[in-house]
């Protein structure tokens, strides 16, 4: 009987604790984790697509040391995987190099590129400009390449400053990320001014709505833990009994806020979205008006306006 299935998430579980606030795992304490159960594991693990992830969260990770030797190892292991078995080699040839310029040896990015270029010439074009770029200087004949000194964001990076928030969940700065979306869910450049009305409201009673937000997942947190059941040590980890909202600070961490197009008595209901260690997949979402909230779940209740639409 295979050992791979209970292996591999015995890995995925230890991924996710390695992500959790307050994890003390080092990186060398994990890709050794992942390397001892890797071996452990017999070869159905290349039929199970989570081991797949797991292959790709390792290259990078022996990227990031510029680890050459155990990079190409494990894009070995990736190509024996069946996920690959159905991508074009051209495309697998070119993941290779960019791995490869990446971890610094230009000498087998370039062989790799090469293979990719004879399969498909237009690919590499496609794709990252640090790659084809390093690329096109090798070629006979080089290709006019666009001018990227004038790229710019299609759209602005919207941010606002909550200190009460950076204190409570111990962020690097002040600064939350914000999206505004007209009547189509489409981005919006500038707010509207119901939508300025409902920043201007949450910087103004920034603690009060976190406090409310917080204090309603107190009171459903209990059932939360219920429905997870995360048993013994996993519970410690990603799902511990906590008395009072400070608890949620080590647990969750806020990821975007989405200031949506509809409008309660001239304030915008305003999703705030987060990650949280029970759930890495799915997030919390919470949608609010003002200081009131609407409705709580995973994330996608942050971004769809069903809730607000409902409460109006």
């Amino acid at each position: 009987m295979s050992n791979a299935e209970n292996l591999i998430h015995e890995i995925d579980t230890f991924l996710e604790k390695s992500m959790l606030k307050t994890s003390r795992i080092t990186k060398e304490e994990l890709t050794g984790f992942i390397e001892e159960k890797w071996r452990e594991a017999d070869d159905e693990k290349y039929n199970i697509y989570q081991a797949y992830i797991i292959i790709s969260r390792m290259i990078n990770e022996y990227i990031q040391v510029k680890d050459f030797d155990n990079m190409a190892r494990w894009l070995t292991f990736s190509d024996r995987h069946t996920a690959s078995q159905n991508t074009p080699s051209y495309i697998l040839h070119y993941y290779a190099g960019e791995c490869c310029l990446e971890c610094g040896n230009e000498e087998k990015a370039l062989e790799y590129f090469r293979l990719s270029y004879a399969e498909n010439p237009d690919y590499i074009f496609s794709r990252a400009p640090f790659c084809y770029e390093f690329f096109n200087r090798h070629l006979e004949s080089p290709r006019e390449l666009p001018d990227r000194t004038e790229d710019s964001d299609e759209y602005p990076d919207l941010s606002i400053e909550l200190d009460c928030w950076k204190t409570f969940f111990n962020t690097e700065d002040n600064e939350f990320r914000y999206e505004l979306f007209d009547e189509e869910d489409d981005y919006l450049y500038e707010p509207t001014l119901e939508q300025q009305n409902g920043l201007d409201y949450l910087k103004e009673n920034q603690e009060k709505i976190l406090k409310n937000i917080l204090n309603e997942l107190l009171k459903q947190y209990p059932e939360l833990q219920q429905t997870y059941g995360y048993q013994e040590g996993d519970k410690r980890d990603f799902m511990p009994d906590i008395n009072d909202i400070s608890g949620f600070s080590d647990l969750l961490s806020p990821t975007c806020f989405y200031v949506t197009s509809v409008v309660k008595d001239g304030y915008p209901y305003i999703g705030f979205g987060f990650t949280c260690s029970w759930d890495s997949e799915h997030g919390l979402g919470i949608m609010t008006c003002k200081d009131r909230i609407v409705e709580t779940g995973g994330a996608e209740v942050a971004f769809n306006t069903w809730a607000a639409e409902e409460d109006l």
